[in-house]
């Protein structure tokens, strides 16, 4: 089961390093492109993860609090980030830009560390 979870993250993962700094500067900035393919892939792999976050919450094996804690998390901000940026997308400046990256930024640091936490140590 937390393998298939871990694989949702991932996929959630690799959607949001089109917004890594690094991204960023190869591609010469943030763009309406790069903010319709993010959201719309967040928003794809949403229902999945809430699914796997499910079926994992009320599976009969005992839950670390840190595993609990972390897909909490990247579920909250992953509400969030898709809540406000239909309601709000943001506009051709600086600072609605800046608070979208930061948000997604922000998520993407849960979603790697929800994926520490939850995926198996390697041998």
């Amino acid at each position: 089961m937390s393998e298939k979870l871990v694989q949702c993250l991932i996929v959630i993962g690799d959607a949001l390093q089109a917004v890594s700094l690094d991204r960023l500067r190869q591609r010469g900035g943030w763009d309406w492109d790069l903010f319709d393919e993010v959201l719309a892939r967040v928003e794809q792999q949403t229902p999945q993860f809430q699914a796997l976050l499910v079926t994992f919450l009320c599976s009969p094996e005992a839950r670390r609090a840190d595993q609990v804690a972390a897909l909490l998390a990247v579920d909250r901000l992953s509400a969030a980030y898709t809540y406000w940026t239909r309601l709000f997308p943001p506009r051709q400046n600086h600072d609605d830009s800046m608070f979208v990256l930061s948000l997604l930024h922000d998520l993407s640091e849960k979603v790697e560390h929800a994926i520490r936490v939850i995926a198996p140590p390697a041998e």
